[in-house]
């Protein structure tokens, strides 16, 4: 089992970075071994290509106290939907994930690629 698998269950609150972004994260194994995010009351700004990206680094504020994370890998999982209030996307490879402390919503569209809201997860 990953380091990842072994913090399961987590949850966490966004925080807006770029754009209003709000709602809660909880990421669990199902009975089948599969490993789920769900986004609960979630939404963001738009975008044509929103992600869910998963962090080994911590969400923390800079010196600027902008919200950031601490460093580490981000893994990315799959694309959501900027309003919808519940969302669930299958977490694949998690078996191989060091341990994770946070999740972003990223705007991958250039050419500014905005970070627009994370939660930390505990």
């Amino acid at each position: 089992m990953s380091g990842f698998e072994r913090q399961l269950p987590l949850a966490g609150q966004f925080v807006t970075q770029w754009t209003e972004t709000v709602g809660s994260v909880e990421i669990e194994r199902r009975s089948d071994g599969t490993v789920w995010a769900t986004l609960s009351d979630f939404s963001t700004g738009a975008s044509p290509n929103l992600r869910l990206y998963l962090n080994e680094g911590e969400l923390v504020k800079n010196t600027d106290s902008a919200w950031t994370t601490d460093g580490g890998l981000s893994y990315d999982i799959s694309t959501v939907r900027a309003s919808a209030s519940t969302q669930e996307i299958e977490i694949r490879g998690s078996q191989h994930m060091d341990e994770i402390h946070s999740v972003t919503i990223f705007d991958y569209t250039g050419p500014d690629y905005l970070h627009f809201g994370s939660a930390p997860l505990g």
